[in-house]
């Protein structure tokens, strides 16, 4: 692909795995998460078929594959029910004479452009609709299989190059199915428990991957299969040893020190809190792991958990999506997408104001993105691991926000039935967004500046106060500079908030980048709608480019969303484009067709076209009655 087709592909693949992350970090359902991995997978590799599965071990000890998404080739009546029932809970398959059984049995990618003639490929039954190509390859995590993903029928094939492109997002598949098996083990594991299992039941309910106990010697009780995998001993071989062997020097010279200072004097300088250390593998190797330790008291005897996360796949990850962004030559920031100046002086001013701690007033026009700005903001700054809470301040009256904002205890007023946390509770050690802050009244004015200015909170009903530990990052469409003269926004309160100050340009001063965002819009749905929509026609981009946007980025959007919906082609075209779009078009041909040079790009334009007057009516973006009575103007319909 050549360079302005691998950037448009690069975004997309780096759109996918942000989007795919944000649903990982968040409460998105499996079937959900999954369906829109395969959605983008399909997308980015143009493929007809696919599936993204687990593997597991069946009681003999092979493997088998469970699919958590695949496409719907049903051929006949009973397949239809079949895939029906089934394809919720996932489609199992033991058949490993297949290719990819071949993927599963030896753990490497399966390339068949002619699956036909490939010996791997094993039998089809009847009526199964035809390879003409197909991928497979492992997913690994941890350093083993977890699962696979198989693609088929894409028109050009299959090559390592596309592997290599994919592996970004190969990954992203298995850190979700890792993310879903650990879960599942963790509950699968505190269901099983029993009453007398009360060490075991504290282990697990704050487990997350590697599990390791320790006794008030340092002497290792347990461990699960995961500190087994990480660190390459057998869960025998660990019990009864110093945990201080799985640790690099100095920690290791260092660690029996720590815990005889601990237990004489209580200082605890790891008890409770998350830290990245090292630790040493079997092997001699070192790697970066996340390490919490808490301290527990089982039957009068003192026990230390350890859970532990490897990072190195971590900064593996890191490191590619960094590698993805300079392909993309800063063309996304985030969610934020743009290369124009307006764009880049943004992103320079999101890095600058991300770097402190201080309170953030974002300006700009309804729609510009002032909410995603403030999430960039947020995951750029030391305060990104935090809650980001945004509260639109627009959508609550005045009589609620005060106790939405900083909560209310039970009985503080007629319906409050229960104590109630606030928004400025739940952003504590993150990052609470006011949208519209503008909007609020004098009174919660006065008790947001208080809230700034002492770190403290009073709930309603509660008359002591609470210490909050956040930033604030608002945001207006409105001049607050002329709220303030009007009286109707506190001047004390506005220089609180604009110490870092951010403006969001509107999208009619960086025209350049609405060809990129109409692109990114039509990926999200093309997913959406599972509409093969290719492209958008040079006259569409030509009008978007042209037309004044008063909503912005946000009715941009609205448009491409109308677009894809009435489209029923392989392109978007200017009779799928709003009404207010295609009046603005036929204003704005009619001015074309009177400018100096249209008889000349007129004359291009058919030559382009080859004669094909439709064609170049298309070319120019004016209808077909517009050209022949220009034509006839011009004396250049003979």
């Amino acid at each position: 692909m050549d360079r302005i087709e691998s950037s448009d592909w690069y975004m997309r693949l780096l759109t996918a795995i942000t989007n795919a992350q944000s649903q990982l970090i968040g409460t998105v359902e499996r079937k959900q998460l999954f369906d829109g991995l395969l959605s983008a997978l399909l997308e980015l590799s143009d493929s007809e078929y696919g599936f993204i599965g687990e593997t597991h071990l069946d009681e003999e000890g092979k493997v088998f594959l469970r699919t958590h998404a695949i496409t719907n080739i049903a051929w006949n009546e009973y397949t239809r029910r079949h895939f029906e029932e089934n394809a919720p809970n996932g489609l199992e398959f033991h058949n490993l004479e297949t290719l990819f059984g071949h993927v599963m049995t030896e753990e490497k990618p399966v390339i068949a452009n002619e699956p036909q003639n490939d010996s791997r490929r094993g039998g089809l039954p009847l009526g199964h609709p035809d390879l003409n190509s197909f991928l497979g390859v492992p997913l690994h995590s941890a350093g083993r299989m977890i699962g696979m993903i198989g693609i088929a029928n894409r028109p050009e094939g299959y090559d390592e190059k596309l592997i290599n492109d994919l592996a970004p997002f190969l990954q992203t598949c298995a850190n979700a199915i890792f993310a879903l098996r650990a879960e599942s083990d963790r509950r699968q594991a505190a269901d099983e428990l029993s009453d007398e299992q009360q060490r075991l039941r504290a282990i697990l309910d704050g487990a997350y991957e590697a599990i390791i106990t320790i006794d008030e010697r340092g002497i290792i009780e347990s461990a699960n299969q995961r500190a087994e995998q990480m660190f390459g001993y057998s869960q025998l071989e660990l019990r009864g040893e110093n945990v201080s062997n799985l640790m690099p020097t100095p920690y290791r010279l260092e660690h029996d020190t720590y815990i005889k200072n601990y237990l004489e004097t209580g200082d605890a300088k790891v008890i409770g809190q998350g830290r990245e250390v090292l630790g040493r593998h079997r092997d001699g190797k070192e790697f970066p792991i996340h390490l919490t330790v808490n301290e527990t008291n089982v039957q009068g005897s003192r026990l230390f958990i350890g859970m532990l996360r490897d990072l190195s796949e971590r900064a593996e990850a890191d490191k590619q999506l960094k590698q993805l962004q300079r392909q993309l030559d800063r063309s996304r920031f985030g969610q934020l997408i743009g290369k124009s100046q307006g764009m880049r002086n943004l992103y320079r001013t999101i890095n600058d104001v991300a770097n402190g701690d201080w309170t953030v007033l974002i300006e700009g026009e309804t729609g510009t993105g002032k909410e995603l700005v403030a999430r960039a903001i947020h995951a750029a700054s030391p305060r990104s691991n935090g809650p980001f809470i945004a509260v639109n301040s627009a959508a609550l009256s005045s009589s609620l926000l005060g106790s939405q904002l900083f909560g209310h205890r039970r009985g503080a007023f007629s319906g409050a039935v229960k104590d109630q946390t606030g928004y400025f509770q739940a952003a504590d050690g993150g990052t609470l967004f006011l949208d519209e802050i503008g909007d609020i009244s004098e009174d919660v004015q006065v008790s947001l500046l208080r809230a700034i200015e002492s770190a403290e909170v009073a709930p309603l009903g509660q008359p002591n106060t609470e210490h909050i530990d956040l930033r604030i990052i608002a945001a207006t469409n409105r001049n607050l500079g002329d709220q303030v003269a009007a009286g109707s926004f506190r001047e004390d309160l506005l220089y609180r908030l604009r110490v870092g100050r951010v403006l969001v340009p509107p999208l009619r001063e960086r025209r350049e980048d609405i060809p990129l965002l109409a692109e990114a819009f039509l990926a999200e749905m093309r997913v959406e709608t599972g509409k093969a929509i290719a492209s958008i026609a040079a006259p569409v981009v030509s009008q978007l480019s042209q037309y004044n946007w008063p909503g912005n980025v946000r009715e941009l959007r609205s448009a491409i969303q109308f677009a894809t919906i009435h489209c029923h082609s392989g392109s978007i075209s200017l009779s799928d484009l709003p009404p207010e779009l295609l009046s603005a078009q036929s204003t704005a041909a009619e001015r074309a067709t009177t400018a100096p040079d249209f008889q000349q790009r007129l004359q291009q334009a058919l030559e382009q076209a080859g004669g094909n007057r439709t064609k170049a009516a298309r070319l120019l973006g004016i209808s077909r009655a517009t050209l022949y009575r220009k034509l006839k103007e011009l004396q250049l319909d003979g």
